[in-house]
């Protein structure tokens, strides 16, 4: 039965019985009474209203349930992402008693689950969003077919950021023009001052540190290849170098002719850098052939053997005695690589076309060409981890290419020509290992280089290079080692120079 307790007869009535029954009270304290017995019976009243709204939103929630339990049971598949606890089919009308069981289920449930744990509801429509774990994930689950690399989200691209971190200390006994490099060419032979090293000068430097960004990507069988590096070489201050671009490309695979095709800037295709000697020295022996070129470069293996290389590359390293550069074509460069599991030779041919001015008004060239046969071997029975190095080069017009860079060509005054110098260099190295992680390098390069009648006399003439080093791999990222390297330099007249170098290098690699 429901009570109206807006209804006006009832504090009436309440009036009129209440002097029966409480007689000995005054006419005030009746009517307080009355107001207190008004809001019990109206709080009660609320309260049941409020009972009532519940059980009629719990016969609510039922009975949805109990119609989402019905379509799944008429659906021909469950749907996987749903978990259904069994509920067995009601046929009574629900009582208040189920209702409150079922309501504190629900609680417990809700209880049992940590705050925040749900995700936000998402529509089957909706593109799954990477969050941390999604990255964790991709990243932990990455191949390993290419080390250190990683995966760029939403990519088939994958990444990889190396370099490494170089110090180098020198002491260098006599004048050199080239303190953070070793360069026997810039041995300075005469007229030697302090501020060139003659008394002895030390040299601290990072500029060799370098930082390489790489990518690949895989695209209808065939793999696209980025790479940029730079060190800090571009001038000649140890303290506060700048940066300079070593290499800068782009590379397809079986792009043309079953070959790969690489564009940009890398080490001419004339070198072999598997055939030059692991020397703390930055720059190498003095016949090696360690120049980077822009250049378009053609590149097919043929079986698991051989190697053939065909390029056009910038002809910028063309150096001239008393004559400016004026370069028309390009250098063509062809080599043939072979490999085996104990030795590697390559055998490269260069061709370049010389031009210089000597004068304003005019241009005038010659042919350049050079001949290299490099390679390596492993030596046998229980030296088989030590390595010999080894290359022979002879030409005319292309010892530019080489690191201690003399001239290509000499300029005549007189008859307004310009005539290219037969070079020849070679060198040898040798690695030993002590131990697993401790080795040694010994390395000796000559160029020499033939003399025009009309050059000056302090002209490029010949060069030798020595060095030896003990390295130490505390750790497979950190290498250490001391070199001690001797070079020497001699021009057309006769004069000389020489110098000693005590080297301490150490690298941090990523």
């Amino acid at each position: 039965m429901e009570i109206n307790t807006q209804s006006p007869v009832i504090p009436a009535v309440v009036i009129g019985l209440t002097p029966l029954f409480f007689s000995q009270y005054s006419f005030a304290d009746v009517y307080v009474k009355a107001d207190e017995l008004v809001r019990v019976i109206e709080a009660q009243q609320r309260q049941l209203e409020e009972q009532q709204a519940q059980i009629q939103r719990q016969q609510a929630d039922l009975e949805a349930l109990r119609r989402q339990i019905e379509q799944m049971r008429q659906a021909p598949q469950p749907r996987p992402t749903l978990e259904v606890i069994p509920v067995q089919p009601v046929e009574a009308p629900v009582s208040k008693e189920e209702l409150d069981d079922l309501q504190q289920q629900i609680e417990e449930i809700r209880q049992e689950i940590p705050p925040g744990s749900l995700p936000p509801p998402r529509a089957h429509s909706d593109q799954a969003v990477n969050d941390p774990s999604d990255i964790e994930d991709v990243i932990a689950n990455a191949s390993t077919e290419w080390s250190g690399s990683i995966p760029l989200l939403g990519t088939t691209m994958k990444a990889k950021l190396s370099g490494f971190a170089e110090l180098d200390a020198n002491y260098d006994t006599d004048a050199i023009i080239s303190p953070a490099q070793f360069v026997p060419a810039d041995i300075v032979t005469f007229d030697k001052t302090a501020a060139e090293g003659a008394d002895g000068q030390t040299e601290f430097t990072v500029q060799t540190s370098r930082l390489i960004f790489e990518t690949r990507q895989h695209w209808q069988g065939r793999e696209f290849k980025t790479l940029i590096s730079m060190d800090f070489l571009q001038d000649s201050s140890v303290t506060t170098p700048n940066p300079r671009m070593r290499k800068a490309y782009g590379e397809v695979s079986n792009a043309l002719w079953g070959g790969s095709i690489l564009v940009g800037q890398d080490w001419s295709t004339f070198a072999d850098l598997e055939a030059v000697p692991n020397t703390l020295d930055f720059q190498g022996p003095n016949s090696a052939f360690g120049l980077r070129h822009s250049m378009v470069r053609w590149h097919r293996k043929y079986g698991s053997q051989y190697h053939f290389k065909v390029a056009i590359e910038a002809p910028d390293s063309q150096i001239f005695e008393d004559a400016d550069e004026v370069a028309r074509w390009p250098d063509a460069v062809f080599v043939l690589e072979s490999e085996l599991p104990k030795s590697q030779v390559q055998a490269g041919l260069v061709l370049r076309d010389l031009r210089a001015s000597g004068d304003p008004d005019s241009a005038v060239s010659t042919t350049g060409w050079g001949l290299n046969l490099s390679g390596t071997f492993n030596m046998p029975g229980v030296l088989s981890k030590d390595v010999l190095y080894y290359s022979l080069s002879l030409g005319a017009g292309y010892s530019g290419l080489l690191n201690d860079a003399p001239p290509d060509a000499a300029y005549d005054f007189l008859d307004n020509s310009v005539e290219a110098l037969n070079t020849t260099g070679w060198y040898l190295g040798y690695q030993h290992w002590w131990t697993p992680c401790l080795y040694t390098v010994a390395t000796y390069g000559r160029v020499r280089q033939d003399n025009l009648d009309f050059q000056p006399g302090d002209a490029y003439k010949a060069t030798q290079y020595r060095s030896i080093n003990i390295v130490w791999l505390p750790f497979p990222r950190w290498l250490t080692g001391i070199e001690v390297l001797y070079g020497a330099r001699k021009d057309k007249d006769g004069d000389r120079g020489s110098l000693v170098r005590t080297q301490f290098t150490t690298r941090m690699t990523f």
